[in-house]
């Protein structure tokens, strides 16, 4: 009689431990599930941009914007000048200081960089877009 009590509540224990689990999971599957959902709306409406703070301008006749004219300079600059933000500006005849800007977004790309960046990459060999 007395093994049967215990049989009971052990029983109870477990089913409360099972109850907890199940709870903890469904908890944290929704907090998942609710992170992929912000993940894709945000995707959808376009935050990026807003987090660079500068215009997606439309730079050349091509439609590159200034996000990929950034990335085409620090490609340029990673894999022709062995990641020197000083010999970029002496290439492409600007200041250090502006091309620096470039980088860390405080400045426009303006179409003349885009087609001397294009240009030096093909007369090195690289890819750069």
């Amino acid at each position: 009689m007395d093994n049967n009590i215990e049989n009971k509540e052990h029983e109870a224990l477990m089913n409360g431990r099972r109850s907890f689990l199940r709870k903890v999971g469904i908890v944290a599957a929704g907090i998942g599930l609710g992170s992929v959902v912000a993940y894709f709306v945000s995707r959808a409406l376009g935050t990026h941009a807003q987090r660079t703070g500068l215009p997606e301008n439309v730079v050349d006749d091509r439609g590159t914007g200034q996000e990929k004219a950034a990335r085409m300079l620090r490609n340029l600059r990673d894999r022709a000048f062995e990641a020197s933000d000083e010999k970029l500006a002496v290439a492409l005849g600007r200041p250090l200081e502006e091309v620096t800007a470039w980088h860390i977004g405080q400045e426009l790309i303006d179409d003349d960089v885009v087609m001397k960046a294009r240009g030096i990459a093909i007369n090195r060999g690289v890819h750069i877009e």
